[in-house]
């Protein structure tokens, strides 16, 4: 008797897995993270990435490996993959542990002051760990770590009246400031000694008939220090959400 044909549509590819740091897969950490049971005795996340933390902080973001954090845990590298299946994952990992060092405002405040304080705690942590820095930006700051600070500063926000909408551009906007600033302040951009001198013997030898401002103040134009710009920013940022949350108000 012949066998009916099979009918079946044909399966297509595999799904692709999530991207280390997006949201699907911090979705899919979390869910694992509530699977899986601790071995006794064995290496927690925790200690794997305060290992790579340290490491990150002694010998900079490049020497960071899964066989020299292996060698610094002094654990056989292989057992790091039962944690975190690739480098780009430990950084993800890294990145939020190093955010639970960030120490919360309080809530007594008004909104600006907590604002204020919350963006100076966040970039004291950032400037703390330079060599980490690059990696904010490998993936969507979601871990718990970061989501503590976002439901803290949010909270916060609409506790004193700004509206939702609102209070979620003004918690980016203050979060994208510090990271940019610190991203300029340990990259290329950042102005050391040397850099600075040469950038003012730069600006100095420029045509005062194409640059005569620049030309003018060459100084002036490398006097500022990344801590001395932060400041000034963060403070004309939050001048100007004082001015629209009493838009808001009076709206």
């Amino acid at each position: 008797m012949a066998t009916a044909p099979d009918r079946r549509p044909p399966a297509g590819p595999a799904p692709r897995p999530a991207a280390p740091g997006s949201a699907l897969w911090w979705q899919a950490r979390y869910a694992e993270r509530d699977r899986r049971r601790p071995r006794a005795g064995g290496l927690a996340l925790a200690r794997i990435a305060a290992g790579a933390l340290e490491l990150a902080d002694r010998d900079g973001l490049d020497s960071l490996t899964m066989r020299s954090l292996g060698e610094y845990l002094q654990v056989r590298h292989t057992s790091l993959y039962r944690h975190v299946a690739s480098r780009e994952e430990l950084l993800i990992e890294t990145v939020d542990h190093m955010l639970a060092e960030i120490r919360l405002p309080s809530l007594d405040g008004d909104w600006r002051a907590g604002l204020e304080q919350g963006a100076r705690e966040f970039r004291r942590v950032l400037t703390a760990h330079p060599a980490l820095v690059p990696a904010l930006t490998s993936g969507q700051l979601l871990g718990p770590n970061a989501l503590r600070a976002r439901e803290h500063a949010l909270g916060q926000l609409l506790a004193q009246g700004w509206a939702p909408r609102t209070a979620v551009h003004v918690y980016l906007t203050v979060t994208h400031f510090v990271i940019g600033s610190a991203v300029l302040d340990t990259g290329g951009a950042a102005r050391t000694g040397p850099q600075r001198a040469a950038m003012t013997e730069l600006f100095a030898s420029l045509s005062p008939q194409t640059h005569p401002v620049v030309r003018r103040h060459a100084d002036l134009l490398n006097s500022l220090d990344g801590t001395e710009e932060f400041a000034f920013g963060l403070r004309v940022l939050l001048m100007g959400l004082g001015h629209l949350h009493t838009e808001e108000a009076a709206g």
